[in-house]
């Protein structure tokens, strides 16, 4: 099992992805009565055929910003030589890892995880109400129209959640990436959805393990579970003929002479 892994994990990738998502999973290990935690962090993109695929299977102490730049770095030694978007969480130092190995590409910082943030401090009362004025911000149909949301929500809020006002404003580029692209675009990018949804498959696959005797036996249930499971997570983006021509208008030569490269 372990040769037929190490040649799946370490297998040569597309050149160019459109999206790729990073996010992580956490487990525990047990060794001589004692407990670990591991992070399984998830690369998992989409080619410019629109065509989705894991790339690879990392498993580290923890989740962090050195490590995914260790995790980004071996995808490019196996072949991506360019990503257009990636998406991601709210982890401190996550866009500067992305930026050291891929500083062309654009970062989108997920929504639902920064309003489930931003929110997690506010009185019960509030809670609801302020999720609706955030809501009003990111299902705006342009930049200029979500500006003039958030500046209506600082009015409203400013005096009694000036930390959410901050963050937003000091996330904005990378929360409103998404507004750049047409409606079938944002819908795949606005969130890590895609991500998550692949976890869950993991999650239902190893419902009850409560923890592995070793990094190995981890790896091994995980790489079985994904495999056992891929016609659910390896599968054609609906519509992409339609979002392939956008985003060829959008970036011209640099997609358009991967996706003839691919």
């Amino acid at each position: 099992m372990l040769p037929q892994i190490e040649q799946w994990r370490s297998r040569l990738l597309h050149s160019f992805y459109t999206v790729i998502y990073l996010d992580a999973i956490h487990f525990k290990i047990r060794h001589e009565g004692a407990y670990s935690n591991r992070a399984f962090y998830t690369v998992y993109g989409l080619d410019a055929q629109g065509q989705r695929d894991l790339l690879g299977l990392y498993i580290h102490e923890s989740e962090g910003a050195r490590a995914w730049a260790r995790v980004l770095e071996d995808i490019r030694k196996r072949g991506v030589e360019d990503v257009l978007i990636f998406c991601t969480d709210d982890l401190k130092g996550f866009s500067e890892a992305i930026d050291e190995v891929y500083p062309l590409s654009m970062v989108q910082k997920c929504i639902v995880h920064k309003v489930r943030s931003s929110t997690r401090f506010c009185d019960d009362k509030d809670s609801k109400e302020v999720r609706k004025d955030l809501r009003s911000v990111y299902s705006s149909p342009t930049r200029s129209a979500a500006e003039l949301a958030m500046e209506a929500f600082e009015l409203k809020w400013q005096s009694k959640y000036e930390g959410i006002c901050l963050t937003w404003r000091k996330d904005w580029d990378e929360l409103m990436a998404f507004m750049d692209y047409p409606a079938g675009m944002r819908r795949m990018i606005y969130t890590t959805n895609a991500v998550e949804a692949l976890h869950r498959i993991v999650r239902k696959l190893i419902k009850g393990k409560a923890a592995w005797v070793s990094d190995t036996a981890l790896t091994k249930q995980l790489y079985l579970s994904l495999m056992h499971n891929e016609k659910s997570w390896k599968r054609p983006a609906l519509g992409w003929k339609k979002i392939q021509r956008e985003l060829i208008a959008l970036h011209g030569e640099r997609v358009l002479n991967h996706m003839r490269d691919s």
